[in-house]
């Protein structure tokens, strides 16, 4: 990853450790960190990492993860976001390392939805990519950086024309959950 191309991208809530290779940008997730609206229940989450740049229009955005196995929710993918009560996200998450998820949540107007489903266990590496095409957003994700499976299509109830894209990690529940970031390429 080169520094050059991460000129345009800013930080919502900068990790503490944040460390920068040939190989990508690491970052650690502070405990407790998460992204996560509900009014019905007033719960209120909004201090995960997000290492995001601005566009306008259509878009396609692909991330590279590289981490060890995951517990306690961990999570590290790709976000999308207007504010704190609009924005989407797909990751890799789970509560049991033996049975890793891909997770998807879309927070409109401050109510989140969560979809998920079973990936496989060894999965150390993952890339997701999404793409806003007029107002839709598809969501993807693949074990190899080659091949690419639609998981989701969704659209914002209030969407604005610049959209804040890119990646994002967070460890709601236990320390110390470090992953890389590889890649986060437009298009």
């Amino acid at each position: 990853m080169l520094l050059d191309q991460l000129r345009d991208f800013e930080w919502l809530n900068e990790p503490a450790e944040v460390n920068f290779s040939d190989g990508g940008m690491s970052v650690l997730a502070v405990k407790g960190s998460d992204f996560w609206q509900n009014k019905t229940r007033r719960v209120k989450k909004d201090d995960g990492h997000f290492f995001f740049a601005r566009k306008c229009g259509n878009f396609s955005l692909v991330v590279q993860w590289h981490f060890s196995p995951m517990c306690d929710s961990q999570q590290c993918g790709l976000m999308v976001r207007f504010d704190e009560q609009n924005w989407a996200k797909l990751s890799i998450m789970t509560d049991n390392p033996d049975f890793p998820k891909l997770g998807s949540c879309v927070c409109n107007s401050g109510y989140t939805d969560w979809a998920s489903q079973a990936i496989a266990p060894d999965i150390c590496d993952i890339w997701f990519m999404i793409k806003r095409i007029n107002g839709d957003y598809l969501m993807f994700y693949s074990t190899d950086g080659l091949s690419f499976r639609q998981i989701r299509l969704f659209n914002f109830i209030n969407e604005d024309v610049e959209i804040k894209a890119g990646a994002y990690i967070c460890s709601p529940k236990s320390e110390g959950f470090e992953a890389v970031l590889n890649k986060i390429d437009f298009d």
